[in-house]
């Protein structure tokens, strides 16, 4: 009898390592998935901006179907809207205090009811944050008023030509990377794992890094990284991590 329990006991153990190596390889494929969607839309900008003066297209969507023929890409499968909702879940959002402007549907790609932004209607679904959409704004950058039809690819370019508060180094303000700068952003994968990063300005400033929910991202110059919900708290390889 002893022998049976002693069994049996085994047997849960090594069931529930198996369940616990199943869900993790399930988030490292959705991962996987997620990046090669990014990585491919990174390319697609990247030959858009060649033929276009080096101006970014209005929204994610109009990638399509000339630079991105496959309206799947749009969607991650960590999604459990499946392209339909907010690009931020809104459990997330909850968990970080965080809500802003682009919690709100014109900010989001997936909106047919998004009309006279020249987004693409034909893209229906869409699971990503596209940061340097058609949306208005009132986001600016220090010392950079902007005009009166603000948008968000106006307040991205700012931020990479100029830089802000955010940006600081040795206390001087300095434009971003385009390396780090990200054009889209995917919220879905952040219960997979944390990643060390600053929560905000003020944690960053202060050097005060911990755990963050991670998001994916593809940067303007085209490469995928993974970093913090607040992106401007990633920490690049040679950077402080106190």
């Amino acid at each position: 009898m002893l022998e049976l329990l002693v069994v049996i006991v085994i047997i849960g153990i090594l069931g529930s390592a198996l369940v616990v190596s199943v869900q993790s390889g399930y988030k490292q494929a959705r991962q996987a998935n997620c990046k090669s969607n990014l990585r491919q839309f990174g390319v697609a900008l990247t030959i858009y901006r060649g033929e276009h003066d080096n101006a970014t297209p209005p929204w994610l969507s109009n990638l399509y179907p000339e630079y991105v023929d496959d309206r799947s890409m749009y969607v991650c499968r960590a999604d459990k809207a499946g392209g339909r909702g907010t690009p931020r879940p809104t459990d997330l959002v909850a968990l970080i205090s965080g809500k802003n402007d682009t919690d709100s549907a014109p900010f989001w790609d997936n909106e047919i009811n998004n009309s006279g932004t020249g987004r693409n209607i034909a893209i229906e679904s869409c699971s990503y944050l596209y940061e340097f959409s058609n949306a208005k704004t009132s986001w600016r950058v220090p010392d950079h008023p902007g005009t009166p039809d603000y948008r968000m690819r106006d307040f991205k370019m700012d931020q990479m030509t100029y830089g802000d508060n955010s940006s600081l180094v040795n206390g001087q303000i300095m434009p971003y990377s385009a390396s780090r700068i990200p054009l889209a952003r995917c919220y879905h994968h952040f219960r997979d794992q944390k990643i060390l990063g600053y929560a905000d300005s003020n944690a960053k400033n202060a050097k005060r890094a911990s755990r963050q929910f991670i998001t994916i991202n593809v940067a303007y110059a085209g490469n995928v990284f993974v970093g913090p919900t607040w992106w401007e708290g990633t920490i690049h390889p040679g950077e402080s991590q106190q």
